[in-house]
Formats: structure tokens, C-alpha cells, sequence
């Protein structure tokens, strides 16, 4: 039977893509499949997939470009594992025991979730990186969360700074995701502040992973650099969105009234931090309009 699923969804990545796979391919004592989503390649991503399609536990799906939270949700569809892991492109597991560890994890523990961290480094050929890479520390302990609820869990995170939304660094029973449709909001940035707090509340208990598995690149022209007007407008509107929608979800899923406030609390810091968002749009037409809407969201909430 396939324990692991790892889903990649790809998007011109061909300079990362091999180191990205075959940090999987290597993995030892583990029985995985690799579902590779090329969202639309054109760089060349395209045929380093079809070489890779030669491998039996590897499955390679071509589509027209549709965002990574579409190629998500098809790879969690075409999954054939107990578990998922989802896997950037750009980025690589460092860990060739990794999955063999998160096995025995699942296995000892029944845990829902397994939660971890990533590493962060910056690509040797962005050289004009003005991005900060703050050291992730799981500071909580997992005897920490003996005898707690979820809902406490989820305080003692969000306490501890241990509150990351990051769907790459989270291993999922499949039978959770299944079981409670969930399943990424497409067409929109930074769906995994929506995702996380889903998984979460639904979830029975997480364990904490607090070893290095997962290397995060930052790198230029990424979704997560790349700054143009058109683009920084649509973050705003999806973060003001998307905090209106998970402060109306969380006050309804939580029975915890702390719990309630904190979320609040994070996602209305959404709403403040499209205000330095606004300020990096160039256009004067498009700063107007992006105004219009934060001063909009602040009056209904």
C-alpha cells in the first residue's frame, strides 16, 4: 500500500525542479508516489516532468495554467496515499529519511497532522533580495500539548509564535481532507491563511515536528517576490476578502472565545498590512481603487 503522496505542482521551474524531485526519489524504507502538476510550463518544466514519467510511482499531469492551489486540489484528487505532503517546486526536502520518520510518527501516534517547519535560504542568483529570513524554532514541546483540546493547541501556537499557515510544512491524513472536503480556495494569493485554519479546526490532534525537513528557496520572479501593480491590487483584494470570510468562520467553528479573538485579531492585521501593500503600487488610478477598498472593508467590519 503507498503511504506518501507528495504533490508538486510545477511552474517554470526548470532550474530547481531535479534537485526538488529527486529529494524525494531518495527517500529511503518508505513506500510514495509523486504526483507532478505542470500548471503550464514553458520554460522547459514541461519536459523535465515527461522524464521523470518513466518512474512507476511517478504520475505527471499537464494542464493549462491555473494557480497552485488548482494544482493542489487535483493532486489531492489523484492521490493514492494515506498521507499527503505537498512539495514547491523550487524547494526540496533535505532529509532522505524524512518520510520514514513522519511513518512511524502517523504510526505511533494517530495524530492527524504532523506540523514542522521550513528552513529558509536565499537563491545564489538573487542577488537583489531584500527579503528577510527570520530562523523558524518550534518552541513548543509535544508534552505541552498533552491533555489539550484543539482549540487550545491552536492558542498555545499562536503564543509560542508557533502559528505558521504554511501548507508545504504539514503532513495530512488523507481520510481528513476527504472526510471533511477541504480542499484549496483557487484563484486567490496566499489561500493557505484560509487552508490552515480548516485543516486545523477540524483536525483531532497534531503532532509537532520540531526537526529540519523542508528547504524553502526565495528566489526572484516567485509568486511570493514578484511586486508588479496589477498584482499587489489583487493581493489586496484577496486579503481583505479572505480575512472577512475566516473572521466570520472562525467565530463560527470555534466554541473557545480566546481562540475567537485571536483569530481576529490575525486575520484584521490583514486588513492593516494591505496599507503597506497599497503603497507599492505605482499607479495612481490603481492606489485610488485599492484606498476605496481597505477604508470599505474597515467601516463594515
Amino acid at each position: 500500500m503507498i503511504e506518501f503522496t507528495i504533490v508538486i505542482p510545477v511552474y517554470n521551474t526548470r532550474d530547481y525542479l531535479r534537485q526538488c524531485i529527486d529529494s524525494v526519489i531518495n527517500q529511503l524504507n518508505s513506500t510514495f508516489e509523486i504526483i507532478l502538476i505542470n500548471d503550464g510550463s514553458y520554460d522547459g518544466s514541461k519536459e523535465i516532468c515527461d522524464e521523470y514519467s518513466v518512474y512507476e510511482n511517478i504520475e505527471v499531469v499537464h494542464l493549462e495554467n491555473g494557480g497552485p492551489s488548482r494544482a493542489r486540489n487535483i493532486g489531492m484528487d489523484l492521490a493514492n496515499g494515506k498521507y499527503i505532503l505537498f512539495l514547491d517546486s523550487d524547494d526540496y526536502l533535505n532529509d532522505n529519511q524524512i518520510l520514514m520518520k513522519f511513518s512511524n510518527i502517523f504510526n505511533e501516534s494517530c495524530c492527524d497532522m504532523i506540523y514542522g517547519k521550513y528552513d529558509g535560504f536565499v537563491d545564489e542568483r538573487y542577488h537583489d533580495c531584500t527579503y528577510k529570513i527570520y530562523p523558524k524554532e518550534i518552541k513548543l514541546r509535544n508534552k505541552d500539548l498533552e491533555g489539550l483540546g484543539i482549540e487550545e493547541v491552536i492558542i498555545s501556537l499562536f503564543k509560542h509564535g508557533n502559528y505558521y499557515s504554511s501548507p508545504t510544512i504539514k503532513i495530512y491524513r488523507k481520510e481528513l481532507l476527504d472526510e471533511n472536503h477541504i480542499r484549496f480556495h483557487e484563484g486567490i494569493y496566499i489561500e493557505d491563511e484560509e487552508w490552515t485554519p480548516e485543516v486545523l479546526l477540524n483536525s483531532k490532534a497534531i503532532y509537532l515536528y520540531e526537526g529540519s525537513f523542508y528547504h524553502r528557496r526565495i528566489r526572484a520572479n516567485s509568486i511570493m517576490t514578484t511586486e508588479d501593480d496589477t498584482r499587489q491590487f489583487k493581493k489586496i483584494l484577496d486579503m481583505i476578502s479572505i480575512a472577512e470570510n475566516m473572521i466570520k468562520y472562525t467565530s463560527e467553528m470555534c466554541e473557545n472565545t480566546d481562540l475567537v479573538e485571536i483569530y481576529k485579531e490575525h486575520f484584521m492585521n490583514f486588513k492593516y498590512g494591505c496599507i503597506s501593500l497599497m503603497k507599492k503600487i505605482t499607479s495612481q488610478e490603481l492606489s485610488d481603487k485599492a484606498l476605496k477598498e481597505i477604508e470599505a472593508s474597515f467601516l463594515c467590519q
